[in-house]
C-alpha cells in the first residue's frame, strides 16, 4: 500500500541544474526529500528541506557532511564498496516509506553507466505500481507497462520518443501523434519511435505486451 499523497523527491549525484531543481521543489508538493551523496551539495546550496540523507559520501565535502551530522536530518552512511548504488538505496528507501510517486533529479549526466543504471532502477517502482520518473532540464524519462495518454499542454518539451525496454513491445499504436502507428511490433535495436510529436490535445499510446521506455524531451 502507498500513501495517496506521499510524493518523494530524490536528489542524486549526477548533473543538476539548480534553477530547475528549485523550480521542481517549489511547484511540486513533495512530502519527502532524500539527498543522495553528491546531491546533498546542491540541496544544501538551495537550502531545501531534507528528510533523509543517504550515501557513501565520497563526493561530499567534510564541512557539508558535518553540518548535517550536527542537524536533526537522519543520515545513513554506506561503504563505498557495495553491491548497490546510492541511488538504488534511496529508491528502496522511498518505496519502504510507501511513496505514491517518485521524482529523481541528478540521475543523468556524464557517467552514462550511471544514467543507464538509473533508467533500469525505474523497474523497482514499476514493479510496485508506483509512478516514477527521471527529470532534468531537457528530459522526462519513465517506464510504462500498460496503455496511457499524454496531454500536449503538460508534456516536458517538444518531442516524445519510445524504446522497448529489455524486451520487444507488441501491438504498439500511437494516436494523436505526427507519426501515428497501428499495432506494430517494436523490436529492440530499432530507432523507429525516436522524435515523435504530439499534434492533438491528447495523444494515446497503447500496446499489448512489453515495457515501454518513454522520453519526453526538448532541445
Amino acid at each position: 500500500m502507498t500513501e495517496m499523497n506521499h510524493k518523494v523527491l530524490i536528489i542524486t549525484g549526477g548533473s543538476i541544474d539548480e534553477a530547475f531543481l528549485k523550480n521542481c521543489e517549489e511547484n511540486n508538493k513533495y512530502t519527502e526529500i532524500i539527498a543522495v551523496d553528491h546531491g546533498l551539495m546542491a540541496a544544501d546550496r538551495l537550502n531545501l528541506p531534507l528528510n533523509h540523507i543517504v550515501g557513501d559520501f565520497d563526493s561530499v565535502s567534510e564541512y557539508i557532511l558535518q553540518k548535517y551530522k550536527d542537524s536533526i536530518v537522519p543520515i545513513k552512511t554506506f561503504p563505498m564498496e557495495k553491491d548497490k548504488t546510492d541511488t538504488q538505496i534511496a529508491i528502496e528507501m522511498a518505496l519502504s516509506h510507501k511513496a505514491a510517486s517518485i521524482h529523481l533529479i541528478g540521475a543523468t549526466g556524464s557517467r552514462l553507466d550511471h544514467t543507464l543504471a538509473n533508467l533500469h532502477l525505474l523497474l523497482l517502482p514499476l514493479e510496485k505500481q508506483v509512478p516514477a520518473c527521471i527529470l532534468d532540464t531537457n528530459n522526462k524519462i519513465y517506464l510504462k507497462r500498460e496503455s496511457f495518454t499524454l496531454q500536449r499542454k503538460k508534456q516536458h518539451g517538444t518531442y516524445v520518443s519510445f524504446l522497448p525496454f529489455h524486451s520487444d513491445v507488441y501491438g504498439l499504436t500511437l494516436e494523436g501523434f505526427k507519426y501515428p502507428l497501428d499495432r506494430i511490433h517494436l523490436a529492440a535495436g530499432e530507432s523507429l519511435c525516436i522524435s515523435n510529436e504530439i499534434i492533438e490535445e491528447e495523444a494515446i499510446v497503447s500496446f499489448t505486451k512489453g515495457i515501454l521506455a518513454v522520453f519526453e524531451t526538448k532541445d
